[in-house]
């Protein structure tokens, strides 16, 4: 029985597809690990910079690579292809691309505690999941995601992060003694903070990939007219 292939223009496609986004989420984890060991432990700017994760204002010109690429892609598909066939890859990409940068820094981080002690990878992990749940953050990489929302620098060490909580609830009420404000006010706003600067940069990133995906379509669109001119004049 004749084993069912897809046809040679799909199979093009999709090897762009993998390529184009191979190629971007590499660049996303060379920049973000620069930024990890070199830009971020800076006393003090270091710091700023990663509580506004300015870094992600760089590679917005990698999202504008990816839609393009996506969207020029389609030329191997038929031109009747729909809309909504040739946005799969880029609904897929996105969202692919933008957390991948936050999955590398979750593993940087364990490496760091790692380094940093005499436990296994498995024992720290283990550790750092139960610092991550007690803020409320959950485990794992969703855990590490939503408490650097609100704690954009976590603990280096494992003492450190055995007094995380411990340490916030200090901080927090140092603030409150100064001024005067509950606590909970300063969650409020540390969380608000935190979230509005991420959803900034994911709205930023996701339309700037579908702006640019519609400019690789009509690249697209183009190129098809280009090779149907040159078929004409070829029969001429």
């Amino acid at each position: 029985m004749p084993t069912l292939r897809p046809p040679a223009h799909v199979s093009r496609y999709l090897l762009a597809v993998f390529a184009i986004i191979a190629a971007v989420i590499g660049v996303r984890f060379l920049v973000t690990w620069a930024a990890e060991l070199f830009l971020h432990p800076i006393p003090i700017l270091g710091g700023w910079l990663k509580s506004l994760e300015i870094i992600e204002l760089s590679v917005i010109l990698l999202f504008a690579v990816l839609g393009f690429g996506l969207g020029s892609a389609t030329h191997h598909l038929p031109a009747k292809t729909s809309l909504g066939l040739k946005s799969i890859a880029l609904l897929v990409a996105l969202p692919l691309v933008f957390f991948s940068s936050y999955w590398l820094r979750h593993q940087l981080w364990l490496s760091q505690l790692t380094a940093e002690s005499t436990l296994t990878r498995q024992e720290i992990t283990a550790l750092a999941n139960q610092a991550l749940s007690r803020e409320g953050g959950g485990q794992g990489f969703w855990g590490y995601y939503t408490t650097t929302t609100r704690m954009p620098i976590l603990p280096a060490t494992v003492d450190e992060l055995e007094r995380m909580a411990e340490d916030q609830k200090w901080f927090r009420s140092e603030l409150t003694r100064f001024s005067g404000i509950e606590p909970g006010v300063f969650s409020m706003i540390f969380d608000g903070a935190g979230w509005g600067i991420r959803l900034f940069y994911m709205a930023l990133a996701f339309l700037t990939g579908v702006i640019y995906f519609f400019k690789g379509l009509a690249e697209a669109d183009a190129a098809r007219l280009r090779k149907l001119a040159q078929g004409t004049a070829v029969k001429r």
